[in-house]
């Protein structure tokens, strides 16, 4: 990946698919030029510090591979490259020689940016610099400090009175119907219902179970529990597909993030709402947590280890003022007005 680049002897630089792995120079090739490069280096290629930009972004790209899941591996390349096709030669040069104002000039000419993506993309960049001090490739970051945009509350969400007008945009059996109607009965995360195959279902246990290695962040299985909607969608879906991934696209095809992302942002002109996938999920949350459900209940529902993101991400229960007068009568015993 390295060697491409230096083959080319021009920017930018290119990696292959991050899923699959494949290399664009030829056999042999890459030793060749790594000894032509350790000869007009000043440093020896094996003295820490003597990596360049893209050697670090390359070495923790192949290290995601083994150990992270594909979708983080696409993500960190797709920021990663963005990066080098704005920064140009600078792959080539040493990694400590990386100035923050490149990085902070890259974000900035992405006007269209949000601040919670400014704050992820440089994020990303930052990445492959602390994990190769971590590991010893590098004995510091050169963009360590990079002053990033306050992470955002996550308020966005889905009302229960807004929900059927979303809903019946679709028509009954629609597959985009069917998984933002799972994705609301369940509060599941939109990357799980993507990837539910028919091994995953258990009809009679009412829920979808994820075993550990295929669940986020590897530790415990994850329990997706379902309502009676939500079964009766996956009862007739894992009929129709009873290999592979049941939630699929008109096409028969699986839902990608990009399809989604394109099937919302229409709903969106259509209805005047803005709304993302995740705002089903926060939707959720709040209508469990209104309803008197106790917090420890609904973190586990969502698939969460303990209560502090709930806390963190889903406060916007501060601004609920009828859910606030309720709490406030129900402790005193009296009423509230």
């Amino acid at each position: 990946m390295v060697a491409e680049f230096v083959a080319e002897k021009k920017p930018p630089h290119r990696w292959s698919d991050p899923c699959r792995g494949k290399r664009a120079f030829r056999p042999g090739h890459y030793h060749e030029i790594m000894t032509e490069q350790a000869k007009a280096s000043a440093c020896p290629q094996n003295v820490p510090n003597a990596l360049t930009v893209a050697e670090v972004f390359d070495k923790y790209l192949d290290w995601c591979r083994r150990h992270r899941e594909p979708r983080t591996t696409e993500w960190y390349h797709d920021h990663l490259q963005s990066f080098l096709d704005h920064a140009g030669a600078i792959a080539l040069e040493p990694a400590m020689a990386l100035k923050p104002f490149t990085v902070v000039e890259w974000a900035d000419a992405h006007a269209d940016w949000s601040p919670a993506y400014r704050r992820g993309a440089i994020v990303a960049i930052q990445r492959p610099f602390n994990w190769a001090v971590k590991i010893g490739h590098i004995d510091a970051s050169p963009i360590r400090n990079i002053e990033k945009p306050e992470a955002q509350r996550r308020e966005t969400y889905i009302r229960p009175d807004i929900w059927p007008k979303i809903r019946d945009h679709y028509a009954a059996g629609d597959p985009f119907r069917d998984i933002i109607t799972f994705c609301w009965e369940t509060g599941c995360r939109p990357q799980e219902a993507k990837r539910i195959e028919a091994r995953h279902v258990d009809l009679r246990g009412q829920c979808v179970v994820f075993p550990k290695e295929e669940a986020k962040g590897k530790r415990r299985p994850r329990i997706i529990h379902l309502t009676d909607e939500a079964l009766a969608i996956l009862t007739r879906l894992v009929r129709i597909h009873p290999k592979g991934v049941v939630f699929r696209n008109a096409d028969g095809q699986a839902w990608t993030a990009q399809a989604m992302a394109c099937r919302f942002s229409r709903l969106q002109k259509h209805l005047g709402i803005k709304i993302a996938c995740y705002d089903l999920r926060h939707g959720f949350a709040n209508r469990l947590l209104t309803n008197r459900a106790d917090s420890l209940t609904v973190a586990k529902i969502m698939g969460h280890a303990d209560t502090r993101m709930l806390s963190k991400h889903y406060a916007h229960l501060d601004d609920e003022a009828d859910y606030l007068r309720e709490q406030l009568k129900r402790a005193g015993g009296g009423s509230a007005t």
